[in-house]
């Protein structure tokens, strides 16, 4: 009674539709066969779709790669950062020399004050010394009249023992003539014999008398010419002192003289030494002035690096999602031709030479097995894929490998440098992986013309904005 039920093609082709449409929604790329559906129609239009929207995303991959060409270039960044870093090291520097240039002018400040305290107590002691070398002169002057006075009386007492030797003289005569007359007595005395007894004692008498008186005035004669050498040499010696004694008092009043002239010199060096030190005060003030402003500046440079810093970090972000927006596009939603991925490998070892100087500065923490392959790279996986003699023998792609392996071992050094806090070995390394990214490009374009020459014409055209 009851027959089998109607089949509905209509029905069973939507079906077999949906089935299509869930393989594409998942992210696959499955072509809808003709003997699937009983109106072969819908197979060919599926498949129109599919192939449409692919090529439309293989439009809008490269699109974004193109566009990764810029964005995915933080050279202005790191110009800018670096640049900071640089002037911040600069504005540290002259703060830094700013608080040496204020230590170094306390202690000029301290040193011209105890010249000047020094100088001071030169002038007062000066003062005091001229005061004394004055009082000095005072009683050498004194001690010169004095001399003089006694150098007088010394030639007055001489001329007074001259005039003895002159007494003296006469008492000789005397003597002489006593002697003469005892001599006649005793003759006398002699004739009158007896009677003469008396007369010739005192002859006698006369006699010794005039000898002794002889003998006397020839020992003050002789002492008195010793007395007259001592004095002239007394003379000589107090004349010679006088003399000595105007020399001094010259000597000494030069000296004060030439103390004066100290004194004043000195009094004009403590003017210039108040000066000094009242421009000293003057750049005191002004190198505090210019150390606040140091540290304004300095904070300026701080809250710039950070800003700097920030806005690296927050282009790196949208950097890094443009691109994962790229990556997932062209290995899931489109269909790159191969020169299409020669195109994509050149922008992605731009993002990953620049990716080492992100993680340098700390926009991003790669790890090293990020870093240290280069065959489980995309580029790496599909060189290792190519089969064609044609690409695979060229020097172009023996260049491109060679370039290939330095880019990422460059990298492995600038990771492992940044790693042990060494920026400026870090910072090497990266301008060396740079300039084997530029060697690499190079290689990649003469890559490009031999896969041309090979065959490989496909390529999708980039529609500018």
């Amino acid at each position: 009674m009851f027959g089998k039920p109607k089949i509905n093609p209509h029905e069973e082709d939507l079906k077999k539709l949906m089935e299509y449409m869930k393989e594409a929604t998942a992210g696959k790329a499955p072509t809808a066969e003709a003997e699937d559906f009983h109106d072969p129609a819908l197979a060919a239009g599926f498949n129109a779709l599919i192939r449409s929207n692919y090529t439309a995303n293989n439009v809008f991959v490269m699109r974004m790669n193109d566009a990764m060409k810029e964005i995915g270039d933080s050279s202005v960044v790191k110009n800018m950062i670096e640049e900071v870093n640089s002037q911040a090291e600069v504005v540290n520097q002259i703060h830094s020399s700013g608080e040496e240039l204020e230590h170094s002018i306390t202690n000029v400040q301290n040193a011209v004050s105890n010249i000047r305290k020094s100088s001071d107590n030169l002038i007062k002691t000066t003062h005091e010394c001229a005061g004394e070398i004055t009082d000095s002169i005072t009683t050498i002057e004194a001690s010169s009249t004095e001399v003089n006075e006694i150098n007088t009386k010394l030639l007055t007492f001489r001329d007074n023992a001259a005039n003895i030797t002159k007494i003296i003289d006469q008492i000789k005569d005397l003597a002489d003539n006593s002697s003469l007359l005892a001599l006649n007595a005793s003759i006398e005395a002699a004739r009158a014999g007896e009677a003469g007894r008396g007369f010739a004692i005192v002859a006698q008498q006369m006699g010794e008398l005039s000898n002794n008186t002889t003998a006397c005035a020839d020992s003050v004669v002789k002492y008195i010419d010793e007395l007259l050498g001592s004095l002239d040499t007394l003379a000589a010696s107090v004349k010679d002192t006088t003399k000595h004694l105007q020399e001094g008092t010259e000597h000494v009043a030069q000296s004060v003289k030439n103390m004066d002239r100290m004194t004043s010199k000195l009094d004009e060096m403590n003017t210039d030494i108040d000066a000094i030190f009242r421009e000293i005060n003057t750049q005191s003030t002004l190198t505090e002035d210019f150390i606040a402003l140091g540290n304004t500046v300095a904070k300026g440079f701080e809250r710039l690096d950070a800003e700097c810093f920030n806005t690296g970090e927050h282009l790196f972000k949208i950097s890094r999602r443009v691109d994962g927006v790229r990556s997932d596009m062209a290995r899931g939603r489109a269909e790159l031709t191969q020169l299409d991925w020669i195109t994509v490998f050149e922008v992605d070892h731009l993002i990953f030479t620049w990716r080492q100087y992100n993680n340098l500065v700390g926009f991003e923490h790669l790890k090293i097995e990020q870093v240290n392959n280069p065959k489980g790279c995309k580029l790496g996986k599909w060189m290792a894929a190519q089969t064609d003699k044609k690409i695979t023998s060229s020097p172009a792609f023996k260049q491109t490998y060679d370039y290939h392996n330095d880019l990422h071992r460059h990298a492995v050094d600038c990771f492992n440098a940044s790693a042990k806090g060494n920026r400026e070995e870090a910072l090497q390394h990266f301008e060396k992986a740079y300039d084997s990214y530029k060697q690499l490009l190079g290689a990649l374009g003469d890559l490009r013309r031999v896969m041309k020459s090979a065959g490989y014409s496909e390529e999708t055209p980039i529609k500018k904005a």
